[in-house]
């Protein structure tokens, strides 16, 4: 605990979440919190690959320390060392690595650390209790309410290590902050495709998804985007201006989208840009966006982190793990087969060898969604206030926080 000084004191953090690009773009609520808060802060963000450039890309003031799972003991020691004058860590990761160095640094360095609460035994009894259903039952209505959202839970962790280290007056109202997930995108960031993006109306469809148990048939993709198409012909309002496609994703969702093209008979513009953008580059191209078809995919969460509204695809995955779509204009698509969930990430194949959870999904409900969006304007918002962290924007730090 500290005292306030003469001098705004700077608060240092180290978050650790490294994992996968969906879990990392979640955690970024944690620095939309900050960003809110009256307190000059120093975050270091331990992570790894392309999620952690992305996120030292969108924040550029937020350092950041790579940890491989290679890494020998040494050579977390070193990490260890590299935090050894921070306040708060935030395990936001929950594993033996992140267990290690947290109880380490707590033990060497005397720095406090919260984890995030993770529902791996909620997880579980669901995933026991569609084992034992199979399909004799529907899935029942409840599993499809997340009881907390994934973000805020690791929000949570971090509000958990404020309230344990400021006093009372600095932490005045952070209980009623509403935070999300956030990647703040420049306007000076001005690439060709941008530049197009920037004219019409746009739908982006990311085909792919990290397993390939978790991507809908192209079939169910090309159903939805077919029943699109013949919805815009008698659209008021999009008829005049038509609607482009810009496809997402790896280079394997590049041929999903020369597939895809192959059979519909799309009149408007077609960007296909997976397989050519880095994940950052994918982010602003997703800011540019009107909507998203997606799966249960780390790009539909990127897409909500630039306020584009998302149509979401759950097949052996469900909403109530917490990965639901948080913005009031997306929304998630499943059905009530009662043999879902198939595991915690959708990635064990499908023990009755037909994905009946995605062919059983309603098109025109997902097609009619879409069209919505479609209609509606783009709230182009590309960037972020600035963190009230004058730590964070200048390589002075005036102050330091008492232990």
């Amino acid at each position: 605990m500290f005292t306030p000084s003469a001098s705004a004191p700077v608060l240092r953090i180290a978050i650790y979440r490294a994992s996968s690009l969906g879990d990392m773009v979640l955690a970024t609520a944690c620095l939309d919190l900050l960003r809110q808060l009256s307190i000059r802060t120093e975050v270091t963000w331990i992570g790894r690959g392309p999620a952690l450039e992305t996120i030292a890309t969108a924040w550029p003031s937020v350092k950041t320390i790579t940890v491989n799972r290679s890494d020998s003991l040494v050579e977390l020691q070193k990490i260890i060392e590299q935090l050894s004058n921070t306040h708060l860590f935030i395990d936001l990761q929950c594993n033996l690595r992140s267990s290690w160095l947290a109880r380490n640094l707590k033990a060497i360095h005397k720095v406090p650390y919260f984890s995030a609460e993770k529902a791996q035994l909620a997880r579980n009894r669901l995933i026991f209790e569609a084992r034992v259903r199979g399909r004799r039952r529907p899935l029942p209505e409840r599993a499809k309410i997340p009881a907390r959202l994934q973000y805020d839970t690791m929000a949570d962790a971090l509000k958990r290590g404020l309230r344990h280290h400021l006093p009372v007056e600095m932490r005045e109202g952070m209980d009623h902050i509403v935070c999300r997930p956030a990647l703040p995108i420049p306007s000076d960031f001005d690439p060709p495709w941008r530049k197009e993006l920037r004219f019409g109306i746009w739908l982006a469809i990311a085909p792919g998804a990290a397993h390939p148990t978790k991507q809908a048939p192209l079939e169910t993709t090309y159903g939805i985007l077919d029943q699109v198409r013949n919805s815009l012909t008698v659209k008021s309002g999009l008829h005049q201006m038509p609607v482009g496609l810009v496809f997402l994703g790896d280079s394997k969702d590049r041929h999903a989208a020369r597939h895809l093209l192959d059979q519909l008979d799309w009149q408007g513009p077609v960007l296909n840009l997976a397989g050519r953008l880095s994940l950052w580059e994918t982010a602003v191209a997703l800011s540019e966006a009107n909507c998203l078809l997606s799966n249960d995919s780390s790009l539909g969460h990127i897409a909500e982190s630039v306020e584009t509204p998302t149509a979401v695809l759950f097949g052996p995955t469900i909403e109530s793990f917490g990965f639901a779509p948080r913005m009031p204009e997306s929304k998630a698509f499943s059905s009530l087969i009662g043999c879902r969930p198939c595991s915690k990430h959708g990635k064990v194949t499908c023990r009755y060898g037909d994905k009946l959870c995605f062919s059983t999904l309603k098109l025109a409900e997902i097609s009619d969604h879409l069209v919505a969006l479609l209609q509606k304007p783009k709230n182009r918002r590309t960037s972020l206030p600035p963190l009230n962290l004058g730590g964070w924007m200048s390589p002075q730090f005036n102050s330091e926080l008492g232990g």
